[in-house]
């Protein structure tokens, strides 16, 4: 990933999408992440479902900052738009098989070409099968394996050269013990509700961190369709009709062992349906000096979960300590949890660039948006004591409504060197999550400023790109663990009162001469928390034990965001060499990315964090002289850097949870093009 600030990833099954130090921690559907991903111009709401379209790609756009005068969703941290390799006029595609370590074998492919003199089609597959990067030792089975499929289906129509439509349906699913977390080392001391575990009912932890020793059914299974329809209408030489339609299901069904030993103590399976249609209508003009859109969008969601918890020894959470506060016998199924969310939202945007002269325009946009949120959580302690005799009902429901302007200038001092400067402020919905009892949340804002220089210089061999911004966020939304009577701790989300935001980022391609080129970025972050007063969980929860004095709130103002590196930087190059074997031609890579200290929660504990870390990668490939063959050796995480992308604590073990980056892998890919 040469593109600066961005991190792309996935961690617990749910996508983790941070630009410039802001994203998305939250894995509970209903929560709209603050970096919206887009497939072909259509948002995919869930952060649970956005990474099953990455295949058969021809770019992706990566916009920063906020977001909302272009296309689709909304956002405070950026947008991210994959755009999707199109059926072609010519009889072509490609097929890409690769195998690797941990039993690796992927095939990616795809075939293109018209079906009659207007309609043109294209089909994608990518499957993907691997052994784990670890394993349950309790019964042998593979941990952090894939077993997934994706496909995607094109038909193209041209009927005249005003007019064409695209119809695209895809499907993804994914079926294998992929994001299950691990114990890691360093976990904050048990609380007496593991402590009343007697040996060896409390079970016993493996030893490798990639390893569990798990006695429950591990399983993630993740099925979505998708299907689009995009209209395109050239009204005259100036004003160009768009129209992007999509509906879309997910299902999700994944059950981890929490306390990860062979002991069956705390075990959560869960599900979660969510189905969504968007529609967007977009008007353009393109003139002399003024091009421009307006667009009208309009996006309705349905999210219905139903969570688990499953115990089968007489111990809190569902054992005697609970029983003096809930009265009720210990039971297989302990807790049960199930809700639902609907979400709309409704907006009018529009862009207009001017060219004040022939070297300076100027950009103005906005859009307002309207958005509201119903939902409730049924809660049930099975089978409900006297005191819970229909367990816990939970509603809210509201609606928002906010003006985001926008305003930039660009002056392109020659043709090669251009500088801007922008202001634009971003709105995100209050958000209320699915199975829990947050309230409403309040929207998150921010204002954002930015400079910026983008130029090519000696005679094209370098290109340069440079940035400075500020962010100012108001109401953060932030998650963090809370103390949950007998249970230990629950995950809520909360705003934060607000957040400030200063950085520089650089990205560079140089052709050092004919054979070699070096690319690379650098992200400079100062993200920190200005006004920010909480909880700190494992304070109160230590006190009620009576283990150390109780803090109820501390101020968290100076501490890191969430994912935000101070410094991160990638570094990549390349040489180009022949070979004697019939025209075929190589070229060599090694790459270095470095990331800084990381916390994973607003309270920077070290144990919640990830320590500096650097990477190296590195492949050869070999190409045929018509391109027709390629054969490319690869390997990513060279040195086998243990790296953990997440850890949270697990509610009423107080476990400290991790997951983890894949360690070293290599392998071989061999590719035909025709």
């Amino acid at each position: 990933g040469m593109a600066p600030g961005l991190t792309l990833g996935e961690t617990f099954g749910f996508a983790q999408i941070m630009v410039r130090g802001i994203g998305t921690d939250n894995p509970f559907a209903g929560g709209d992440p603050s970096v919206a991903m887009h497939v072909d111009g259509v948002v995919t709401g869930q952060p649970s479902a956005q990474l099953g379209s990455l295949f058969d790609i021809q770019r992706i756009e990566i916009l920063r900052g906020p977001q909302g005068t272009l296309y689709g969703r909304n956002t405070t941290g950026g947008s991210i738009n994959v755009i999707t390799n199109k059926p072609t006029e010519d009889f072509s595609g490609y097929g890409r098989f690769t195998v690797g370590n941990y039993d690796l074998f992927q095939f990616d492919g795809a075939v293109s070409g018209p079906l009659s003199e207007q309609l043109l089609g294209r089909l994608a597959v990518k499957i993907v099968d691997r052994g784990g990067y670890g394993e349950n030792i309790f019964n042998g089975d593979d941990i952090d394996d894939a077993s997934q499929q994706s496909g995607r289906g094109q038909l193209h129509w041209l009927p005249n050269d005003a007019l064409d439509m695209l119809l695209s349906f895809e499907y993804y699913r994914e079926d294998d013990n992929n994001y299950m977390p691990k114990f890691r080392a360093g976990s904050y001391p048990n609380p007496p509700i593991v402590a009343l575990l007697p040996q060896p009912i409390a079970g016993t932890r493996a030893s490798d961190p990639r390893d569990i020793n798990g006695n429950a059914l591990i399983q993630n299974k993740r099925e979505q369709w998708s299907l689009s329809g995009t209209i395109n209408w050239q009204l005259n030489d100036n004003f160009k009709l768009a129209s992007i339609t999509n509906y879309q299901e997910f299902e999700k069904v994944p059950q981890q062992d929490f306390d990860m030993t062979e002991i069956p103590f705390y075990v959560q399976s869960e599900q979660i349906d969510t189905s969504q249609f968007s529609e967007e209508l977009q008007l353009h003009y393109t003139g002399d000096r003024i091009n421009g859109l307006v667009g009208l969008y309009y996006y309705y969601e349905e999210i219905e979960s139903d969570n688990r918890l499953h115990q089968a020894i007489p111990v809190p959470p569902c054992g005697p300590a609970t029983n003096t506060v809930l009265n009720y016998p210990i039971t297989d199924l302990c807790f049960h949890f199930r809700g639902a969310v609907n979400a709309e939202a409704a907006a009018l945007f529009a862009n207009v660039n001017f060219d004040i002269t022939d070297t300076i325009t100027l950009n103005v946009g906005g859009r307002y948006s309207y958005e509201s949120r119903k939902g409730f959580t049924d809660r049930w302690v099975v089978p409900a004591g006297p005191n819970l005799p229909n367990g816990l009902t939970f509603a809210d429901e509201g609606s928002f409504n906010d003006f985001t302007p926008m305003v930039g200038l660009e002056w392109k001092l020659v043709d090669n060197l251009m500088l801007y400067a922008t202001y634009s402020e971003g709105f995100k919905s209050g958000i209320l999550l699915s199975g829990q009892t947050t309230p409403l949340l309040e929207p998150e804002t921010v204002e954002a400023y930015e400079i910026g220089m983008k130029g090519r210089f000696f005679d094209n061999r370098l290109q340069l790109n440079t940035a400075a911004f500020t962010y100012n966020y108001t109401d953060l939304q932030q998650g963090r663990s809370v103390p949950a009577g007998a249970t230990g701790f629950t995950l809520v989300y909360e705003n934060a009162a607000s957040a400030d935001i200063r950085g520089a980022e650089a990205e560079f391609t140089w052709l050092v001469n004919d054979q070699s080129a070096i690319d690379g970025s650098v992200t400079y972050l100062d993200a920190t928390f200005s006004d920010y007063v909480t909880t700190d969980p494992f304070d109160t929860v230590f006190a009620r034990f009576g283990l150390i004095p109780s803090t109820p709130s501390r101020p968290l103002s100076g501490n890191s965001l969430v994912q935000a590196p101070e410094w991160a930087w990638t570094l990549r190059g390349t040489y180009d060499f022949a070979t004697p074997y019939n025209g075929w031609n190589g070229q060599a890579a090694l790459e270095a990315n470095y990331k800084d200290k990381v916390y994973f929660t607003q309270f920077n504990y070290d144990a919640l964090g990830q320590d500096s870390v650097a990477t190296i990668n590195a492949n050869v490939k070999f190409t045929s002289a018509d391109e027709t063959w390629a054969l490319n050796l690869w390997g990513k995480n060279l040195t086998d850097e243990l790296i953990y992308k997440g850890t949270f604590i697990i509610n009423g073990s107080r476990t400290n949870a991790g997951m983890l980056a894949p360690p070293r892998t290599f392998g071989a890919t061999l590719s035909y093009n025709f």
